[in-house]
């Protein structure tokens, strides 16, 4: 009869199918210990127990030191490439100190003592030098310190204790002396005497007594010895008394 009928289509959700649920532990279960086996167990703890207790007894009586390995190592150097075959410079040789001595005539009655750098041999200083000889030559009186041209210093001694000096200086390894020639001292000793003494005492065959000069001088002209100023007869009589 010309009627329409909706047909509705019901759909019906089952729900899903889930697999059944697994166990979390799949391994079998495992068998039970005996009672031997639990004893076994137990007594395996207790000694692990007693072992750890006696050890940390011991790390507190004694406090752990440095394993004896360790302390021989030593960390290796790390080598520059750039250096590695460069020769290493070789250490300059210490010189031996030793210094000289030169004695030199400064006066009729005295003589003065000057250190000097020796060659080949390391200068100990003028200073030092000085202080060493004090020491050398304790027994023999220096009179006083003078400046020489060079600029430094130099001891003076008398002349009548230059033996005893020489002697001293001597007897010293690590100084070089640098005496005052024979003849010049042989003369100037004798000279000291008249120097000293303040009248002339001849002291070689050339040389002549004052009463041979005065014996000269008496020769000349009157005349002219009445002309001559006082400083030029000593100049005479200077002149005589050397021949």
């Amino acid at each position: 009869n010309g009627a329409c009928f909706s047909i509705f289509k019901i759909k019906l959700t089952l729900p899903p199918r889930h697999p059944p649920p697994m166990s979390s532990d799949s391994s079998p279960p495992s068998p039970e210990l005996t009672e031997e086996q639990k004893q076994r167990v137990e007594a395996n703890r207790l000694r692990a127990l007693a072992k750890r207790k006696a050890l940390l007894s011991q790390q507190q009586s004694n406090p752990p030191s440095l394993n004896p390995c360790w302390r021989s190592f030593k960390s290796r150097k790390i080598s520059d490439p750039c250096t590695h075959n460069a020769i290493p410079p070789k250490p300059e040789p210490v010189l031996p100190e030793r210094f000289g001595v030169r004695l030199e005539i400064c006066s009729p009655d005295s003589f003065s003592i000057t250190p000097r750098p020796v060659q080949g041999f390391t200068y100990p200083g003028q200073a030092e030098c000085f202080r060493r000889l004090e020491g050398l030559l304790s027994n023999v009186m220096s009179t006083h310190y003078t400046q020489i041209h060079g600029g430094g210093e130099a001891s003076v001694y008398k002349l009548r204790d230059y033996d005893a000096v020489l002697k001293c200086l001597k007897n010293y390894k690590d100084v070089e002396v640098e005496e005052i020639p024979w003849t010049t001292y042989n003369v100037l000793e004798k000279f000291s005497h008249s120097y000293t003494s303040g009248r002339w005492i001849p002291c070689r065959p050339e040389h002549l007594p004052d009463e041979k000069v005065e014996e000269l001088i008496q020769k000349l002209p009157r005349k002219l010895l009445e002309t001559l100023l006082p400083f030029q007869l000593d100049g005479l009589k200077f002149g005589l008394r050397r021949g």
